[in-house]
């Protein structure tokens, strides 16, 4: 065995111990309930102008950090099911800052394609159609602990009539919709 082996072996254990401690610190910290994990709250959708690629949605959430210290979020992943079906997933590397004890609302914005939701025709087009059960689950990466490794999830579900979907695309479908536009 060559003599500075032993040593280079030390070396580079040291260093890894040392790389592998620095992210425990934030997981410590969590664990610890130094550091609180942000609330997510439900604020709203926003329904946007259907094209041809799509419907685009926007869904609020509200997040509060309960911690003296600012957080900063690395992104965030989603998914929607309209009836139990997934019609829409994605994800965003967009930073979200939480400042110390604040609130600051969080815009996912989501495109529901055309073909995930057609399979949903027939429910819609009965003489009186029940109402449509939605789901949006996912969560944010919280990069203070593990560079982003520790998620922050959310979940949140409602349901929606089909004549509140058709006032809320009204603006969309009117003569004086496109007139505004």
């Amino acid at each position: 065995m060559h003599p500075r082996l032993p040593r280079s072996c030390l070396g580079i254990f040291l260093a890894l111990m040392l790389l592998t401690t620095i992210p425990a610190c934030g997981v410590r910290q969590l664990a610890t309930g130094e550091i609180q994990p942000p609330k997510v709250n439900w604020q709203g959708i926003a329904l946007g102008r259907p094209t041809p690629g799509g419907w685009p949605l926007a869904v609020m959430l509200l997040l509060t950090n309960p911690n003296s210290q600012s957080l900063n979020l690395q992104g965030y992943d989603y998914e929607l099911w309209l009836e139990g079906k997934s019609v829409a997933q994605g994800t965003s590397q967009e930073p979200v800052s939480l400042p110390p004890q604040g609130q600051t609302v969080a815009r996912v914005p989501i495109l529901v394609k055309l073909p995930a939701v057609l399979g949903l025709l027939p429910l819609l087009l009965r003489p009186e159609p029940p109402p449509l059960h939605y789901q949006v689950a996912g969560y944010f990466r919280l990069s203070e602990v593990m560079g982003g490794l520790v998620r922050i999830p959310f979940r949140f579900q409602g349901q929606v009539t089909p004549k509140e979907g058709l006032e809320a695309l009204r603006p969309y479908l009117s003569r004086e919709g496109d007139r505004r536009q």
